[in-house]
């Protein structure tokens, strides 16, 4: 059998030629004791959001601190989650494939998922699947 290491290269090959799927659970990698967890980028948002109602409520009133309240809320909600959610993925993405120990820690937490692409029945799942035999199974050595 093949090393941890040598089967996270394999992994590492296979995803950049896209010939596997490494799955992100962004719920479960957006807790603090993940290590792609970002206080900042996930509280920052509303704390811009709440200085500019503050100043919309000093510099125009309650109407237009509730006006600026909806919209804080709509764009809290819609557009800046997504980004926030597509940064921790890229973040969760490379932290996995830069080395070994990284993959595992993710793996642990249940963040990841591999399969093959459209092959439901290779799914592999964090933390209760085994990622070695799954890259042993179906990745052969890197090229």
């Amino acid at each position: 059998m093949a090393s941890r290491t040598a089967l996270h290269e394999r992994i590492v090959a296979a995803a950049s030629a896209q010939a596997v799927e490494v799955g992100i659970d962004l719920r479960r990698l957006n807790e603090p004791d993940s290590p792609v967890f970002n206080r900042a980028e996930n509280s920052a948002p509303f704390f811009v959001a709440m200085g500019a109602v503050f100043a919309a409520l000093y510099f125009g009133g309650w109407i237009w601190a509730l006006a600026v309240a909806g919209t804080a809320l709509i764009l809290m909600a819609t557009g800046l989650q997504y980004l926030l959610m597509l940064r921790l993925r890229r973040r969760a993405l490379a932290y996995a494939l830069s080395d070994p120990e990284g993959w595992q820690r993710l793996w642990d937490l249940g963040g990841l998922t591999l399969r093959m692409p459209s092959r439901d029945d290779t799914l592999a799942e964090s933390p209760e699947g085994d990622w070695t035999r799954f890259a042993s199974r179906y990745l052969g050595p890197p090229q």
